[in-house]
């Protein structure tokens, strides 16, 4: 428990964390790389390189230090940070590493003297994020672990087959390499996953949802290959990509907090491109269930139909059992609405204002979801979302 006097320092700091946040976050990462190299495997670095990483971290420090007299408000944003964690294996020896560098790049940015309050403050308020961190995620491993075909840290699988989906994007199944049963997962949830790119000192490990219903001898994901150099973004995408059957990967069991958290309420999914990887798997769990899915309405909004991930499937699952399947392309035609969302349209296809909504794509797509979801007077609990890369708030667009 943190003193009245050390609670105060901390929430004194948040305007200065909220304005500085991001310098003394970059100045952390460069001494804790500096200092151990070897954790580069833990980080995404193509984040690092655009600064995804930083801006992330600052927003859970300025988070932490407004919230830490109200602990209970940060429950979101634990649960999905701890999974994330648990997805790359992050151990407890880890946080003493990290908190030593936090701490000294608050020192050397703000040009504090070792004793100054605020160090000492701060020291006592990581320890204590620290242990909230390590006891949640040790729940998820032993979780994991304990569960019938479960298992702790990375476990090799095969990819068993590839799959061409649409223009850049295909579906990686895997297998376990030595054939024994796998963990099965809650729809919604990723996979962690770990590779070698050649070429590369360390290895990447990256997060993909999966896209299949649970209760297979196998994981689906569904990979969008990227365009940009090989040193930044879509570095392991691109891998997959080029993979053959047989080629070996290193897998974490299942996480991810973006799951149905009301299954007796109406559902809208919206998808925008591969994002509607978890949707899916929520949408075809249900199917495989025996559930009633004709009220449920899912959004999908593509570039074009040659970007159209799984259309035909998901035009006959709806045709089959009676759910409303509506299409958006940017350009061209072929679907039930041409250009981007809008709340225009989103009034028209959403019907039930009771509904819970989960939507998933690129952060600016999800932004202005929200952002039209609210303004059609849907309430913060109703929405629900998930996040690809670092950072778990969406800006407004």
């Amino acid at each position: 428990m943190l003193s009245a006097e050390t609670l105060a320092t901390i929430k004194s700091t948040a305007p200065l964390l909220a304005e500085q946040g991001k310098a003394i976050t970059d100045l952390f990462y460069s001494k804790l790389f500096r200092q151990h190299p070897e954790l580069q495997h833990i980080f995404n670095m193509a984040n690092q390189a655009q600064g995804e990483q930083s801006r992330a971290l600052a927003e859970s420090v300025f988070m932490y230090a407004t919230h830490i007299d109200q602990l209970q408000n940060l429950g979101p944003m634990v649960s999905r940070i701890a999974h994330k964690h648990a997805s790359l294996q992050v151990a407890p020896e880890h946080y003493p590493i990290v908190g030593k560098y936090l701490l000294e790049a608050i020192q050397d940015h703000l040009g504090l003297e070792p004793e100054h309050p605020v160090l000492g403050a701060w020291a006592e308020a990581y320890a204590q994020l620290a242990g909230i961190f390590i006891k949640t995620e040790e729940g998820i491993y032993s979780d994991n672990a304990t569960k019938p075909g479960g298992w702790r840290g990375f476990r090799p699988f095969i990819i068993r087959e590839i799959r061409d989906e649409a223009s850049g994007i295909k579906s990686v199944y895997l297998q376990a390499e030595d054939g024994q049963p796998i963990a099965d997962f809650e729809p919604g949830q990723y996979l962690g996953i770990k590779v070698r790119v050649p070429g590369h000192e360390y290895d990447e490990i990256r997060q993909y949802s999966l896209s299949d219903a649970p209760g297979k001898n196998h994981y689906r994901i569904t990979v969008k290959a990227e365009s940009t150099p090989p040193s930044h973004e879509g570095k392991v995408s691109n891998h997959l990509h080029s993979a053959r059957p047989g080629d070996r990967v290193w897998l974490q069991p299942p996480t991810g907090d973006f799951t149905v958290k009301h299954p007796d309420r109406d559902l809208v999914l919206i998808g925008g491109g591969v994002g509607i990887t978890p949707l899916l798997s929520i949408l075809l769990h249900r199917i495989e269930t025996g559930e009633d899915v004709s009220g449920l309405v899912f959004i999908h909004c593509c570039r074009d139909q040659a970007h159209h991930v799984m259309g035909d499937e998901l035009r006959r699952l709806s045709a089959q059992h009676g759910f409303s399947y509506l299409v958006s392309y940017e350009t061209g035609s072929g679907a039930d609405h041409q250009g981007y969302l809008d709340q225009a349209v989103l009034s028209q296809w959403l019907t039930q204002p009771d509904a819970d909504v989960y939507f998933c794509g690129p952060k600016p797509f999800m932004a202005a979801v929200n952002s039209q979801l609210l303004q059609m007077g849907l309430r913060d609990e109703q929405l629900h979302h998930e996040v690809f890369g670092p950072g778990t708030r969406l800006l407004t667009p």
